[in-house]
């Protein structure tokens, strides 16, 4: 069962989500707020799963609140404004739901929350083995092997990460971000973003602050990495002599 909290300044906006909640099997409404201050304290004294929150807020905006509240909580950000996109997801939310939220849109993001809990465990172990690494499946005792050059990239949600891999493959284990990266051989994997880490071999093109993967997958390079990011590629520059 994962506990959620809803914060949002219009009414009518928690009702609905409130409503989905209630309709959902495996999901309980624990709280709900118009007032970010307020709800701020009853998260970190409640510390559920999920916390539901709307971006534009008087007083503090969703943004401002992800920050302070309890880091086991996942974040799912709520907002009738699509430019909030790209700050909302620099700071590790599970998902983003623009309004109107459509019930099968609010699924989607709870069954990423439950995929992320079920392949959780206290024991995850990643190990580099010359060409490959192991990680700890939801199963308890499986551990599963990947071969490094099959990883498209890797992207980081809190304290899990999500191991992309070719046709739509992806594991979530319960890791940092740091702690994959220091398992990983640096002269194949760079990080390019503070929540990304991407495969060098499967960079197709670097375009103004964008990594091309493919036609469907085009990744953010982080300000704090993009110089140390270009200067590694840039050895690899052909130039005129």
């Amino acid at each position: 069962m994962l506990n959620c909290y809803i914060v949002d300044d219009e009414i009518h906006a928690l009702n609905v989500l409130a409503g989905y909640v209630n309709k959902t099997p495996n999901i309980n409404l624990v709280g709900s707020s118009e007032d970010p201050v307020v709800a701020l304290q009853q998260i970190n004294r409640l510390v559920p799963d999920i916390a539901f929150l709307d971006v534009d807020m008087p007083t503090m905006t969703g943004l401002e609140l992800s920050r302070l509240i309890n880091r086991q909580t996942a974040v799912i950000f709520t907002t009738a404004h699509a430019n909030y996109a790209v700050d909302a997801f620099d700071m590790d939310t599970v998902d983003f739901l623009l309004k109107p939220i459509k019930y099968e849109r609010f699924l989607k993001s709870v069954e990423k929350i439950t995929e992320m809990r079920r392949n959780s465990g206290p024991e995850v172990i990643t190990i580099t083995q010359k060409d490959h690494i192991f990680i700890q499946s939801g199963l308890k005792g499986q551990m599963v092997r990947i071969r490094l050059r099959d990883i498209d990239y890797i992207e980081s949600t809190n304290n899990y990460i999500t191991i992309y891999l070719p046709n739509n493959q992806s594991h979530v284990v319960y890791i940092t971000l740091k702690e994959t990266l220091d398992t990983l051989p640096e002269e194949m994997f760079s990080r390019i973003h503070k929540s990304i880490i991407v495969n060098d071999e499967k960079i197709q093109s670097v375009e103004g602050n964008r990594v091309i993967i493919d036609e469907q997958t085009s990744l953010p390079i982080g300000n704090t990495f993009r110089e140390p990011f270009l200067e590694k590629i840039s050895k690899y520059l052909v130039r005129r002599k």
